[in-house]
C-alpha cells in the first residue's frame, strides 16, 4: 500500500470512530425531525466512502498548510476535514449555523482525536475568523438548501413550473443568494480553489465576473453523501 493509502487508511480510522461516537438520535432530529435517526443509519457507510472520495479528489488541487473554509459543514465533510488536518497539514474553519450541531460534532471529535485542530463553529462563515483569506471555499448544497431558500432549491433542481414561481420570494432568495455569494467570494485569495455541487457554480461565476477573475472547473465530479449533488472543483485566478 503506498504512503497515501496508509494516510488515508488512518484518516478513516479516525473518521468511523467519530461517527460512532455521535449522537444520532438528535442528529437525526436537527436533520430531519422525523425518521432521521435511521436515515442516517443507512447514510454512514457512504459518508465515509464518498468522504473519502471527494478528499482524495480534492487534496492533490490544494496546497500543504493551506487554508480552507467551509460553508454549512456537517456530517458528510468530516471525511475531507479529517483529510485536509492530517494529511495535509491545513488549517480548516468549519462553519454552521446550527449550534447544536457543532456542538454534537465537537462532542465526538473530543472523544476521539482531542489532540486534533479541528472544530465545527457555530456562525455565518463570513463572520468568523475574521480578516483571514482561505486559499478553499468548501461550498456544497449550501445554495440549494431548502430550509434556507425553499423557493432557489426548487428552481435549481427542476422541481416547479416557471408559471408556479412565487417572483416576491424569488427575488428575496436571489438577493440574499447574492449576498452570501459575493461575501464568501471576498474571502478566497487568489489563486485559490472552490469546491462546489455542480448547481451552485453559477453563483460563484457571477461572483468572478464582477471582479474580473477567471474561473476554469475540471471535469471531475464527486457525489455527495447526503444529497447526492455532483460536486466538482473551480480553480480562481
Amino acid at each position: 500500500m503506498s504512503r497515501a493509502g496508509v494516510d488515508w487508511l488512518a484518516a478513516m480510522q479516525t473518521c468511523r470512530r467519530v461517527l460512532d461516537a455521535l449522537d444520532w438520535r438528535e442528529l437525526g432530529e436537527i436533520y430531519f425531525h422525523w425518521g432521521g435517526e435511521g436515515f442516517w443509519r443507512e447514510r454512514v457507510p457512504k459518508v465515509s466512502t464518498l468522504g473519502k472520495a471527494l478528499g482524495q479528489a480534492l487534496l492533490p488541487r490544494l496546497p500543504r498548510g493551506g487554508s480552507s473554509l467551509w460553508v454549512g459543514a456537517g456530517v458528510a465533510e468530516l471525511p475531507v476535514l479529517l483529510g485536509e488536518v492530517m494529511l495535509h497539514g491545513r488549517s480548516v474553519t468549519a462553519a454552521n449555523l446550527r449550534a447544536r450541531e457543532c456542538e454534537l460534532l465537537n462532542a465526538g471529535l473530543q472523544a476521539v482525536a482531542p489532540e486534533l485542530p479541528l472544530r465545527y463553529q457555530a456562525g455565518d462563515a463570513r463572520e468568523l475568523a475574521p480578516g483571514q483569506v482561505f486559499d478553499h471555499l468548501g461550498c456544497i448544497s449550501v445554495f440549494t438548501d431548502p430550509e434556507t431558500w425553499p423557493v432557489l432549491s426548487e428552481v435549481a433542481y427542476g422541481r416547479i413550473a416557471p408559471v408556479q414561481i412565487d417572483v416576491e420570494k424569488f427575488v428575496v432568495e436571489r438577493e440574499q443568494a447574492r449576498a452570501l455569494a459575493k461575501g464568501l467570494f471576498a474571502r478566497l485569495q487568489r489563486p485559490g480553489l472552490v469546491t462546489t455541487s455542480a448547481e451552485e457554480v453559477a453563483w460563484f461565476l457571477e461572483q468572478a465576473a464582477e471582479v474580473e477573475a477567471s474561473i476554469e472547473a475540471s471535469e471531475d465530479l464527486v457525489e455527495t453523501a447526503v444529497v447526492g449533488d455532483p460536486v466538482g472543483f473551480l480553480s480562481v485566478r
